[in-house]
């Protein structure tokens, strides 16, 4: 289904106003037009963290799926991406509370956040929030608390194993690590010196840098589940 952009009433104008580099940290909304469903966050750099919600929902990877589902269905037209400027220029914890208290203004049917309260996020997405133990899964947890060795420790590997753990070890410290230039995802740092046409090395150092002038260049790391601050 597609949303013809002219049903929303709001001047195009003013949307590209609302991504204004000036307002580095605030809180932003991302609303579906067609259903006046919300998804609410804070950043310290809100157009960045916008950028990167925009590109994970082109590629089909929103970790919120609800909401890729919608952006499917609809389209990226009937998605309005906007800063909210009274977030501005406050501290993290500031904006937190603030998050809080727009999310508790909403029904959960009109929002895609599937927390209300921020504190709680980090436990829900937990994959073991809400869930019990069992009687064997307690037990291996407390021995490993108490620094038992492993069950396996004494037993023998067979030397097929032993090949394909090697194998499958061989040059890990060397694994690729994805990133993100100017909001584009790169699968590993030759992919984007490539396709950028700058030196590894350069990319590398400058994915490390915390100067301001760099931080469009960021490790995906961290940034796949959208908690980057």
């Amino acid at each position: 289904m597609s949303f013809n952009k002219e049903q929303n009433t709001t001047n195009s104008k003013n949307k590209e106003n609302l991504f204004d580099i000036s307002l580095k940290s605030g809180l932003y909304l991302i609303t579906c037009l067609p259903l006046q469903k919300h998804y609410i966050g804070q950043s310290g750099y809100v157009t960045r963290r916008l950028n990167v919600h925009k590109s994970l929902l082109r590629r089909g990877i929103h970790q919120n799926r609800t909401m890729q589902k919608d952006f499917e269905e609809y389209g990226e037209n009937a998605f309005f991406f906007q800063k909210l400027y009274f977030g501005n220029c406050l501290s993290k914890e500031e904006r937190e509370n603030f998050e809080t208290l727009i999310l508790s203004t909403l029904s959960e049917k009109n929002r895609y956040n599937f927390y209300e309260d921020w504190r709680k996020r980090d436990s829900i997405l937990n994959p073991f929030y809400g869930k019990k133990h069992n009687t064997e899964a307690k037990n291996a947890l407390s021995a490993a608390k108490k620094g038992r060795p492993s069950p396996f420790a004494k037993r023998q590997q067979s030397d097929e194993v032993k090949q394909r753990l090697s194998e499958e070890n061989k040059g890990k410290k060397n694994r690729k690590k994805a990133l993100y230039v100017d909001s584009v995802y790169y699968e590993s740092i030759a992919d984007a010196a490539e396709k950028i046409g700058i030196s590894r090395r350069l990319i590398r150092e400058r994915c490390h840098s915390s100067e301001e002038r760099f931080k469009n260049y960021l490790w995906a790391k961290g940034i796949e589940g959208i908690d980057p601050d």
